[in-house]
Parts: C-alpha cells; sequence; structure tokens
C-alpha cells in the first residue's frame, strides 16, 4: 500500500473520531426537555396572556382557560407551572381541556386552566402564573395575568383577630362585629360550578351548619347570620342578643382549663346566608403563655475546671398567690466517667421565693428564683482529659422542678455542660 493512502485513510479515521466526539458532548451537554434537532424551535403562542375577571364577590370559585398554540417548528415541552400563590390551582391539557399534557407537536392546541379562590381577598387584586418550556435561553418562561376586583357581602371587624400573650387564670373576652353589606347581584359566566359541591360538603363536616342548612342555602331571605362555631375546642364563640339598628356581634372566649400551652392559630367559622361566603372565616392568632412562666427553655453552663464552677437562674412566675416550687430534682444522664459521683458532687441547686405587684391591674405575681451551680468534681481527675486534650466529659439531662399547681406539677428544663480538666 503507498505512503499516500495510507495517510488519507488516517485522515478519514481522524475525522470520523472528532465528528463522533463533537456530537458525543453535544448529546450528553442535552437536557430531557432539549428534544429538538438544530434550527428546530418551538413555540407557545398564546390567544391572550392576561385575564380580568371583573367584578367579583369573595368566596367565589372562577375558573379561565388560555388557549395556546406551538407555532414554531420544534416540540413545545413545559417543564413546569407554579402560581404566585395557593389561591389557584393551575394544569395544563390538551385542546380537550381533560386530557392532561405537557409536550405539544408543532401547530398543536392546547389549555391552560386556572381555577381561582376568592376566599382570602377584597379589593383589586392582581396575580401570575409562570410556565417553564423549552423555548431557549432568550424567553424560556411564559407569563399569565389574573385581574379581579373582589367585592363582599359582608366583613368583620376586625378581620383577622390577634389576642397577643394569654396567660391562665385571666378571663379575657373579645368582640367581633359583623357588618352585613349587600347580596351579590348576578353569577358571572366563569363561575366553577364545583363550588355547590364544596360548600355542601363544609355544611356536611359541621353539626351546627348541617342542622340550619336549608337556611344557610337560601339566597332569597336578606343577609343574615346563622351560626358561629371555632375550629378548636379552647375558643368559645356565641352570637350576641340581638339589638335593633346595631350590626351583629360575636362574643370570644378562651377556656383556659383546656388551652394548650403554645402558639394560637385557630379560625372562627360565621355561618351566614350570603350568595357566595357561607362559611365565612375569621383568623384568630396569638400565643398561650399558662399561668405559670418559665424564664429560659433550657440551661446552657458552657465549659466548667477545678477552678470555675458554672451558676444559672431561672425564674418561675405565677399570678397563684399560693404558688410553691416543692422541690428540684436532677435528672442526669449517667455517663461512664460519672457513673461513680453523686448529684450532689456535681450541682448545687437554691430556690428563693419574692412576691412583687405587677405594673398592671392583674394583681401580684409570685416568683421562684432557682439557682444551679455545676462544679468540677475532684473525682473526675483521674478520668478526665489525657495528654493529647481531649474535649473533657459531657454533662447533660434535666432539672425537674416539682410546685403544688395541678396543671404544672413538674417542669421540666434540659441543661447542658462540659467538665474539662485544667491544663
Amino acid at each position: 500500500m503507498c505512503l499516500s493512502r495510507i495517510i488519507k485513510i488516517l485522515q478519514l479515521i481522524f475525522i470520523f473520531i472528532i465528528n463522533f466526539t463533537y456530537f458525543s458532548f453535544y448529546a450528553l451537554a442535552q437536557t430531557p426537555t432539549e428534544i429538538n434537532s438544530q434550527g428546530q424551535i418551538p413555540r407557545a403562542e398564546f390567544d391572550s396572556t392576561r385575564y380580568d375577571f371583573g367584578d367579583i364577590y369573595r368566596g367565589q370559585r372562577l375558573l379561565h382557560t388560555y388557549k395556546f398554540q406551538n407555532t414554531g417548528n420544534g416540540t413545545l415541552v413545559f417543564s413546569n407551572i407554579h402560581a404566585a400563590c395557593g389561591c389557584m390551582n393551575t394544569k395544563i391539557y390538551a385542546d380537550d381541556g381533560k386530557t392532561a399534557k405537557n409536550i405539544f407537536k408543532p401547530n398543536e392546541t392546547g389549555v391552560v386552566n386556572v381555577e381561582f379562590n376568592s376566599q382570602d381577598f377584597s379589593g383589586n387584586l392582581i396575580r401570575t402564573i409562570t410556565l417553564e418550556t423549552n423555548m431557549g435561553s432568550s424567553s424560556p418562561t411564559v407569563t399569565l395575568t389574573v385581574t379581579a376586583n373582589v367585592l363582599q357581602e359582608l366583613t368583620s371587624n376586625p378581620s383577622l383577630l390577634y389576642v397577643g400573650k394569654i396567660q391562665g387564670e385571666i378571663q379575657k373576652s373579645y368582640n367581633i362585629t359583623m357588618n352585613l353589606m349587600s347580596r351579590a347581584k348576578s353569577t358571572p359566566k366563569s363561575e366553577n360550578n364545583s363550588k355547590l359541591d364544596y360548600i355542601l360538603s363544609e355544611i356536611s363536616n359541621s353539626k351546627i351548619a348541617d342542622t340550619l342548612k336549608e337556611s344557610i342555602l337560601s339566597n332569597l331571605e336578606p343577609l343574615k347570620i346563622i351560626a358561629v362555631e371555632s375550629s378548636v375546642p379552647y375558643i368559645k364563640v356565641k352570637l350576641a342578643p340581638t339589638i335593633t339598628g346595631q350590626p351583629p356581634q360575636i362574643i370570644v372566649q378562651f377556656d383556659e382549663k383546656s388551652l394548650p400551652i403554645g402558639s394560637i392559630n385557630a379560625k372562627i367559622k360565621v355561618w351566614n346566608n350570603s350568595t357566595y361566603y357561607k362559611n365565612f372565616e375569621i383568623p384568630v392568632i396569638g400565643e398561650s403563655v399558662g399561668h405559670v412562666q418559665v424564664s429560659a427553655k433550657y440551661v446552657e453552663f458552657g465549659v466548667v475546671n477545678g477552678s470555675r464552677p458554672s451558676e444559672r437562674v431561672i425564674t418561675l412566675r405565677s399570678m397563684n398567690k399560693g404558688f410553691t416550687v416543692t422541690g428540684v430534682k436532677v435528672d442526669l444522664k449517667k455517663l461512664p466517667e460519672l457513673k461513680n459521683i453523686k448529684d450532689s458532687e456535681l450541682f448545687e441547686v437554691r430556690k428563693d421565693r419574692t412576691i412583687h405587684p405587677q405594673a398592671t391591674s392583674d394583681g401580684s405575681v409570685t416568683s421562684y428564683l432557682v439557682s444551679f451551680k455545676l462544679f468540677y468534681p475532684k473525682k473526675l481527675n483521674s478520668v478526665s482529659s489525657d495528654a493529647q486534650g481531649a474535649p473533657g466529659v459531657n454533662v447533660s439531662g434535666f432539672f425537674v422542678v416539682k410546685t403544688n399547681d395541678p396543671d404544672y406539677k413538674e417542669i421540666s428544663v434540659p441543661f447542658f455542660g462540659v467538665l474539662r480538666k485544667e491544663p
């Protein structure tokens, strides 16, 4: 074989290797949604990307369909769809409006269904839906916009009941005023037919509403408040006696005996015969701190050695003048290094009782200052850190404060510390 023929064969092999490497790299670099060949570009063209529901009423569930067509010469892929808030339920379908679909060939058409729930809004609003596509880096997303002016058939004052900090044994009552505006005049064409199914389900889940079903569903009588109920057992609600010429009043009270300690996040449901918002809701938020308060959720001693013990103090406060701390127990996690060491060699506990007037008219407060001092026990020298500078021995467990309060018989406060031998 002549030299020139060999050189030509080697050149062809070289070209083949280069091309194979290029196309292999290009294929690996593509994402799953880049399914089009070079020069094939999809395009989502919508009839309109904005829709105005106009004047609607709070509580309505409305539906709009955005129509689009892939007017490009590549396959269109919708990789994600997300709305600006949970008030909108969005889905992409084929042009029949029933078959879920996210891949559209050139000239294929489809729809984006948007169901909007106006229950938590009033006044003018603007909300957006973002569609992520494979249309290229210049314009990979499409933004759809929904606008509306939400009117109200009834309102509450306040619209949200903030109760702040609720302390047990202090009776608190709140009033909410219901303002009856005017009944909705008409139903828009885009009203979602599932609204009736939704309210029927809500009524059936409430014993109070189920007995008053006919009155709630009636849209012919003048607007009126029919019943009220709370979403939690520790909030008691009732309608105040009717006064001619005055708006309806709701009385809200807390049942301290069943009120759990922690955040309050509840709703008051106001059953009425409005056209759209028959289960009107008023959020209630705050915090229950109980009638015994502890100043610290945990005790951190830090590092303790032979020349530096560590002392921490927690305060227990109660509106009950007879409140007493009857004892304090140390519940120590016994590590092998501490098995021969008594709690009294590690801790010194002291409690002091004080009574002082509140800055408000709530009466007097009984306080207990409980101090905890952590020592480095001498017995630990034989098992403590070695010459390599080990971190020491961790000390952890719970201080169990016992009281005469039937609701707070034992209050556990976790503690942490480190026993480290001096260098």
